[in-house]
């Protein structure tokens, strides 16, 4: 409650003396006024002003507790004083001493600003007036401060919601989105709070709506969860993998919200999961190197035996054959051994500089002995820079992957060899740890066999899996190839399907200084601002770390993309859209590319189509005749999407739209 008693009004106030200002022209009640103040016990020093000149004097030099001011005044009015003091932007208690004022007059008086108004036959109500007045501005004063200082909390709040990297927002039960700040709408792809909130958390954004379930629950029941993670699904239909915490609020009328703070944690998992891949192969990888130099010795022990035995017992044509066949069985236990060891990457390598073209030739001949008549065995090669290696380990290299598809194909059908080069760049190795951006030599190879599922791609590089029959096969081939590429710095990148046939490219870096003239002459690739746009692009594919790679990759350009996992969601994507270029990887689920280009042709006239591959067989028996279409090789570079994507769009923009008679090939990561 405010003081009431002058006594507790006074204690209230500062102890200093009060600086006044008297606005009278009367020497008799500037001295009346003086008295009643010295008798209620208020210190004060007071300036007088007998006159709008002096007054204004007065607001100038100093700055006044209070100002006590008589209603008439010479030639002006104590409210004309009251206007001009507010006119000095001072919010100093103004007190007005009078005769007689009607109530309409008081009311007005005290709406224009006036603290109070005393009567001049009541002035002993002065001190009282000017002791509360001045209590009621420490308490405005105060209340100012209080004001100030729960804004600019606010706005330091405010400020840290909005520039934070982590998406906030606050979620009704029933999964409505109330607010959310930039990371949050950048996150899932959404321009703006009203696209957001056309959205639904618990329909639309949870790729598993199971886990909005479990998480909710533990929410209500502990009041928070911290550190819970999920999958979302972003308005363009591209994936992101996410660590939560949620907070149930307890503020009045906000009993049914949740706070929400996700973090985008997509590059990190796939990190993670290459890491974990990584450390099994090492794993595996040191326990077999272990294993087989130890086991070499016993094995060495083996086949000298069994040679000594068989030179001992020529004579005897049964004990010799016996020996025959443990030193058989030896030396298939040694060419185990070798291969652990090349797996483990201990082989003793050799190496020099290296043409894989050399090498893919040099075979040709072996491999049309050992390949069965009813495959078609075809090579495509490319001018190479020479490699650092070890001709003979390439050999193998080569030799295990053909033998691999071979067995692949016990019906027939066609082995492709194809070398390239391609430059990777920053871009690209971002979304492929442990690989260094540089130019690489690379040899594929590649089946229309019986393909493999997701499960067996995973484990094709592990020492002894093999998808054979018992006693066809040892499941060292791959791995043997594993090792090889490893020790040599390069890497593997495996595309496969069931019944679509395998691809294997083997990717080796280049020898640095031996091919001047080519890379002398190389032409800078273009910078990102030359590939920029703002066009709409539909990408659908459904190997959610291309999708992923080439969904950022274009929205840094500054284009927006509609991400789809296959054709299907992809032409469900393009009822309310009219995109610029589909970008459609060849083989998907439920719809393929070629199907859904055709459907988006048919729906959209001069639509340019992209088309994509991991596999390096001719594809253009199957793709569309007609039409603005182009092929992009997989595995392709960021650098080269964009490059490809910017020159069919200004090919559009021109009106070139050529009839292509034979199909124009884009090699994806050749970045030249």
């Amino acid at each position: 409650m405010k003081p009431g008693t002058l006594e507790e009004i006074r204690t209230a106030l500062p102890t200093v003396p009060l600086q006044l200002l008297i606005v009278q022209p009367s020497a008799h009640d500037v001295e009346l006024i003086l008295n009643e103040l010295k008798e209620a016990g208020v210190t004060a020093e007071c300036t007088m002003a007998q006159n709008r000149e002096q007054f204004s004097k007065a607001l100038r030099i100093e700055n006044f507790d209070a100002v006590i001011a008589d209603y008439c005044l010479p030639d002006w009015t104590g409210m004309e004083a009251l206007k001009e003091l507010q006119a000095n932007g001072k919010n100093t208690p103004f007190l007005l001493v009078t005769r007689a004022l009607g109530e309409e007059a008081a009311v007005e008086c005290i709406k224009q600003g006036v603290s109070d108004y005393i009567l001049k036959d009541h002035i002993a109500r002065l001190p009282i007036a000017l002791t509360r007045a001045l209590h009621e501005k420490i308490l405005r004063d105060e209340a100012e401060k209080a004001h100030q200082a729960l804004a600019a909390s606010v706005m330091r709040n405010c400020d840290l919601v909005e520039n934070s990297i982590y998406g906030i927002s606050h979620i009704g039960r029933n999964g409505a989105f109330l607010d959310a700040n930039p990371a949050l709408l950048s996150m899932l792809g959404c321009a703006s709070l009203r696209e957001l909130q056309a959205l639904n958390l618990l329909s639309d954004i949870f790729r598993f709506p199971e886990q909005y379930g479990q998480l909710l629950r533990k929410c209500w029941e502990n009041g928070q969860v911290r550190g819970g993670e999920a999958e979302w699904r972003r308005r363009d239909g591209g994936i992101v993998a996410v660590r939560l915490h949620l907070r149930q609020l307890r503020l009045a009328n906000h009993l049914e919200t949740i706070e929400i703070i996700a973090e985008d944690v997509t590059k990190l998992k796939a990190m993670e999961r290459q890491l974990r891949q990584a450390q099994k192969f090492e794993v595996i990888g040191q326990l077999a190197g272990g294993v087989a130099h130890d086991f070499s010795n016993v094995v060495g022990a083996i086949l000298g035996w069994a040679e000594l035995g068989y030179e001992q017992n020529r004579g005897d044509p049964q004990a010799a054959e016996h020996f025959a066949r443990i030193r058989e069985q030896a030396e298939r236990a040694a060419t185990l051994t070798r291969e652990l060891l090349t797996f483990a990457r201990r082989q003793a390598l050799q190496p020099s500089a290296v043409d894989l073209n050399d090498v893919t030739s040099g075979l040709v001949s072996f491999l049309d002995r050992v390949i069965a008549k009813d495959i078609e065995l075809k090579v495509i090669t490319a001018p190479l820079d020479a490699v650092k290696a070890d001709p003979t380990q390439l050999e193998q290299v080569l030799m295990n992957l053909c033998l691999n598809a071979r067995d692949a194909m016990p019906d027939g059908g066609r082995l492709l060899i194809e070398t390239e080069m391609v430059e990777l760049d920053d871009s690209y190795c971002r979304f492929y740890p442990y690989i260094s951006p540089g130019r690489y030599a690379v040899l594929s190879v590649s089946d229309t066999g019986k393909g493999m599922d997701a499960e067996t791609r995973e484990r094709i590089f592990e020492p002894f899996f093999t998808t054979k029959e018992r006693g066809e096969g040892t499941g060292m081939g791959l791995a043997t190839v594993y090792g090889i590429v490893k020790q040599h710095g390069g890497f593997i990148h495996v595309y496969s399907e069931i019944g679509q046939g395998s691809l294997f490219r083997i990717y080796v870096p280049t020898l640095a200084g031996l091919a001047g003239e080519s890379i002398s002459t190389k032409v800078p690739a273009p910078s990102f601002g030359e590939m920029r746009g703002s066009e709409t692009i539909l990408v659908a594919e459904d190997h959610e770390s291309i999708r992923e790679m080439a969904r950022q990759t274009l929205a840094n350009l500054g284009y927006r993309v509609l991400a789809a996992g296959d054709g299907a969601e992809a032409l469900h994507l393009c009822e309310n859209e009219t995109p610029a270029l589909a970008i459609l990887d060849v083989i998907m689920p439920r719809l393929g590319g070629p199907a859904t280009g055709a459907k988006l042709m048919e729906r959209f006239d001069g639509l340019p189509i992209l088309f994509t591959s991991g596999y390096s067989q001719d594809v253009r028996n199957i793709l569309p005749k007609e039409g603005d279409t182009r092929y992009l090789q997989k595995p392709y570079s960021p650098t080269a999407l964009g490059r490809i994507v910017r020159e069919i769009l200004d090919d559009k923009k021109q009106d070139e739209k050529s009839h292509r008679g034979s199909f124009p090939v884009a090699r994806g990561a050749a970045v030249s």
